[in-house]
């Protein structure tokens, strides 16, 4: 059953202390990324080599990882939306 609507929060981790789970597999993330960085710019060269389109998604999705998303704090804290958006290559006829 599901608490009432603005109960007071019953135990659990205080707010504003990181999950410790989340910050060991940050740390854990960045270590094998580094450790790899090498295996890492070859793949995308060889990536960009064969399709440039599916090199640049690869980058997308890796900035993704690596670049925090912004908030504005002017609404409400929530997500900013870019407006960029990277769509599928077509093969023109």
């Amino acid at each position: 059953m599901a608490a009432p609507k603005n109960h007071a929060k019953a135990g659990g981790r205080k707010k504003g202390i990181p999950n410790k789970v989340t910050t060991d597999l940050k740390e854990f993330y960045i270590a094998l990324m580094d450790d790899n960085r090498d295996k890492i710019k070859l793949a995308l060269k060889e990536l960009y080599d064969k399709d440039p389109h599916q090199y640049l998604m690869a980058i997308d999705k890796i900035s993704q990882k690596v670049i925090a998303n912004k908030r504005d704090i002017t609404s409400n804290d929530e997500s900013i939306t870019p407006n960029v958006t990277i769509t599928e290559r077509r093969n023109n006829p």
